[in-house]
């Protein structure tokens, strides 16, 4: 009966939603804490585990996890379970690694990366990484397999439970260790139910000619990855050397923000697309031009919409002193207008990776130009600036790429009357919410 309900969903639409219920589940959490009257030093032990597991896991996860869709694709049919098992064993092998360095050499990851000579729940953690990460590409299977239904149930239940095992021991008075050895006990019900799908009868089998194609395939995703994390930890190396000022460094952090929903929402668009725009180019293009015109009539007006209330609402959300972090997260917003243009996920599926790879080079070296020039002649505000004009770098690159090399033009992908449309209203909001903060 429940899996009725959702029928009427497409795949593309699940995973929209999917990326919103893995964010709400953050912000969530993140309240949780926030409300919950746990000393500093928990809070701020948790926030530390969540920093080394990211750390140590985004980069390589996201770029395979980029490099699944393409690559099933264009695996002959009777042999995708295959290459879907032999994903789960690269996903399992690496986190087996993972946790064997990072457990063993404890004593020198800790203080290295944290500063501190031990966290609590560090092992308790190293446990839950070893048996989560291996889950990760289950909703790309249900997509793979065009069960948007499974990839709401899958969200609802993961991110559900994830939030009940810290909300229950905190509102309990249990404290956070009860809530460390639930959260382990569901990466190990999640990684069961990740065996059951990805072990078939006849699918247990390596296919070295495969992996070695999915690797390949999957390295230059995760090279642009290192290149896009360079961009970030450049600016954040770049307020600080500038400045040498903590304050400035935290009213930095906190309007450097990309606007979530407009990066979960785009980001859940073209890996959905990949899939048809391999199988049938034509159809793909025309299907990801009016899913994306969709998009742009959500996320334009949000983006619009906040750029006249963030002034009053960042002091209300934080407190008084990052109200000067309201005119960065505004000129952030302006991501939005790159962020709905897709032409990655055309490249992806035309099998060119190493073009996202040089183009991403080109951007972080435009990136660090921009970066010193303006901050110099605008301060925050110009480092902020040429995050949009490095964004704005890529998008073209990639679209130039379509246009001159595959000769696909941006029409057959984007609606450009209505993008322009609201790119322009999009751009007189900015400045009329400049002028009234102004004012």
């Amino acid at each position: 009966m429940g899996f009725r309900l959702f029928q009427h969903l497409s795949t593309t639409r699940a995973l929209q939603i999917f990326q919103l219920q893995r964010l709400g589940a953050v912000v969530l959490t993140s309240v949780i804490f926030a409300k919950s009257g746990l000393a500093m030093v928990d809070i701020g032990a948790y926030e530390m585990l969540l920093y080394l597991g990211t750390m140590f896991t985004f980069l390589w996860v996201n770029g395979l996890l980029q490099g699944i869709p393409p690559v099933y694709v264009n695996v002959e049919k009777d042999k995708r379970n295959t290459f879907l098992f032999n994903v789960f064993l690269v996903f399992f092998l690496l986190s087996l690694l993972l946790f064997a360095v990072m457990l063993g050499g404890k004593q020198w990851v800790v203080p290295f990366f944290t500063g501190q000579s031990e966290l609590p729940y560090f092992t308790l953690f190293c446990f839950y990484l070893l048996l989560n990460v291996p889950t990760l590409p289950v909703e790309y299977v249900y997509l793979l397999r065009e069960q948007p239904a499974h990839i709401l149930w899958w969200g609802s239940l993961t991110f559900g439970l994830q939030v009940g095992v810290f909300f229950v021991p905190i509102w309990m008075g249990w404290g956070l260790l009860p809530a460390f050895q639930m959260l382990v006990i569901l990466a190990a019900l999640k990684f069961l139910w990740a065996c059951r799908l990805f072990i078939l009868p006849g699918s247990i089998r390596i296919d070295i000619a495969t992996l070695r194609y999915y690797l390949r395939f999957s390295g230059p995703l995760i090279a642009n990855l290192v290149v896009g994390n360079l961009i970030l930890l450049f600016d954040n190396w770049l307020v600080g050397w500038y400045y040498h000022d903590a304050a400035v460094f935290a009213i930095y952090r906190y309007g450097s923000r990309e606007f979530p929903l407009a990066t979960a929402l785009a980001t859940a668009l073209a890996t959905s697309m990949i899939p048809g725009l391999i199988e049938t180019p034509e159809k793909g293009m025309e299907e990801m031009k009016k899913q994306s015109l969709r998009l742009m009539h959500v996320l334009f007006p949000v983006t619009i919409v906040l750029m006249f209330v963030t002034k009053p609402l960042f002091p209300l959300i934080f407190n008084h002193y990052f109200e000067q972090s309201a005119s960065l997260f505004n000129i952030y917003l302006l991501l939005t207008a790159s962020r709905v243009l897709l032409p990655n996920a055309i490249v992806l599926a035309k099998g060119y990776p190493s073009a996202i790879l040089r183009v991403g080079i080109l951007e972080l070296i435009l990136k660090i130009i921009l970066g010193f020039v303006l901050i110099k002649y605008l301060g925050l505000p110009g480092l902020a600036i040429s995050v949009i004009l490095a964004f704005w770098m890529e998008k073209i690159a990639l679209i130039w790429f379509l246009e001159k090399k595959q000769g696909i033009r941006t029409s057959r992908w984007l609606d450009v009357k209505w993008y322009m449309v609201y790119v322009f209203f999009l751009i007189v909001a900015f400045f009329l919410s400049t002028w009234q903060n102004w004012a």
